[in-house]
């Protein structure tokens, strides 16, 4: 299932069993290495890199961020030796949300052998030490642990990237078995928070002024990555003051908990990701028509309450085009700014299909 929550989850083959096969293990002329090239040229194996082919039913079998990982792997073996996975190959391997579920074919890797950045086919080095406790061995690859990769990821990618792989490094370092609160929880937000603050650096480093900016914002709440992309989005609508995971009891003694909260509007805002009524453990034995069935009424007993007005409930394209989420918004009473749901339209037009400048 993907973090985002908003497409079906599907079975995939594992990228970290998948099997490589590699020409430089027999040399350039040998049986083994033109039989490998037999096998591409009958369909039964894909070239993914130079002298590296894995079966074609185990690369059809893999989604985009899966066939990343593979290639990883086949990097990592050969032309990335001695490197650190990293930055959104790392962010790849540790099953971390993105914005985009689309990888491209470019591993990243930290090399400290590197003093500048160097691009090759397949293959980033950016330059740079790696100390042994910020690296995790997952399988046959070295990548950077989740505290190292949040800070990188945070000094090179835009906010909304920063905040979703933020805000997952956080929910598994404080919140590993599911949502709780407290002293304790808040302590140990603010502990790991300031931790990576303080890997930042000041910010006169090159990228640490988005970086710290990103990590401020970042919270362990939003449950997914397309709840941190809502709060991203609500935020830059100009709705800052936004609670996370509010509990609210209802008339019948149940407890319901909302994705967001707008405390000085009495809005809560859930998102519905497709996966709420497609994944057997979210329905729990229900049909998506009891599903909706459920979610309305449980929305009108939260507008029993004097501290709800409204209930929205949006999905991911109302965050693609944010105008659409404005508009729900505004249908619940909210006052929007229409400078800032414009300025939002045009970062998320930049954000998902890459127009404007």
């Amino acid at each position: 299932m993907d973090d985002t929550g908003h497409h079906d989850p599907v079975e995939h083959t594992d990228p970290m069993r998948c099997e490589l096969r590699f020409t430089a293990t027999h040399g350039d002329g040998a049986p083994e290495t033109i039989a490998l090239r037999s096998g591409v040229a009958d369909g039964s194996l894909v070239r993914i890199h130079r002298g590296v082919y894995a079966a074609t039913s185990d690369w059809e079998g893999l989604d985009s961020r899966e066939r990343h990982v593979l290639l990883t792997r086949g990097m990592a073996a050969g032309a990335a030796r001695n490197c650190v996975v990293s930055h959104v190959s790392a962010v790849a391997a540790l099953g971390l949300p993105r914005v985009h579920d689309r990888f491209d074919d470019t591993v990243t890797v930290t090399d400290p052998r590197r003093t500048s950045t160097k691009t090759s086919t397949h293959l980033l080095r950016r330059p740079g030490e790696v100390p042994t406790d910020d690296v995790l061995r997952l399988g046959d690859l070295s990548v950077t642990a989740l505290r190292r990769t949040a800070v990188d990821v945070a000094r090179t990618a835009p906010f909304a990237d920063a905040v979703l792989c933020a805000d997952a490094v956080l929910r598994r370092l404080v919140l590993p078995n599911g949502h709780r609160t407290g002293p304790s929880v808040t302590a140990a937000v603010r502990r790991e928070r300031e931790g990576l603050l303080g890997r930042l650096g000041p910010t006169t480093r090159p990228g640490n002024r988005a970086a710290r900016r990103a990590v401020q914002f970042s919270s362990p709440f939003a449950e997914n990555g397309g709840e941190s992309l809502l709060r991203v989005v609500l935020f830059e609508l100009g709705l800052s003051n936004v609670e996370l995971q509010r509990e609210f009891r209802l008339a019948d003694g149940r407890v319901a908990r909302c994705d967001t909260y707008l405390a000085s509007h009495g809005v809560a805002v859930e998102l519905n990701g497709l996966v709420k009524s497609t994944d057997p453990r979210m329905l729990a034995g229900r049909t998506p028509a009891e599903v909706v069935r459920d979610r309305t009424r449980r929305d009108r007993a939260l507008c029993r309450l004097p501290e709800v007005r409204a209930v929205v409930n949006c999905d991911y394209l109302d965050l693609v085009f944010p105008e659409r989420l404005g508009g729900l918004l505004r249908d619940a009473d909210v006052d929007l700014d229409r400078r800032r749901v414009t300025a939002a339209a045009r970062e998320a037009a930049r954000r998902f299909r890459g127009d404007g400048p």
